[in-house]
């Protein structure tokens, strides 16, 4: 299960295959404070992310799983995922004043996960 090539600039712009696979991955998912004003920047790659960031919150292509499998960050479920993205997209272009807060990496699955 391949993640999504039809996230806008994923696959043509390597800033932001990079922002998703290690900025959001499993090492730097806690320091995305240290990446706001880059993403509130005007290169073009901060304005892929946004995009591919829209995009993902629109369309919801990706799982929980596909994510995982690029970022070793499991969320679990895709509601959770994309609540998490949400936040993420809020604090990086919205008003909100705090980063979200990553899932955390020693939790067990939900029951409903099991079965």
């Amino acid at each position: 299960m391949e993640f999504p090539q039809s996230i806008p600039h994923f696959s043509d712009d390597r800033e932001v295959e990079t922002f998703f696979r290690t900025m959001l991955g499993l090492e730097y998912i806690d320091d995305v404070h240290l990446h706001r004003e880059w993403a509130r920047g005007k290169k073009p790659s901060a304005r892929h992310v946004r995009e591919a960031l829209e995009y993902l919150l629109r369309e919801r292509p990706a799982t929980s799983t596909q994510w995982a499998r690029l970022t070793e960050v499991s969320f679990w479920e895709d509601d959770r995922l994309y609540g998490y993205l949400q936040k993420l997209y809020d604090y990086f272009y919205g008003d909100r004043a705090d980063p979200p807060v990553p899932p955390d990496p020693e939790e067990i699955p939900p029951e409903k996960y099991w079965h």
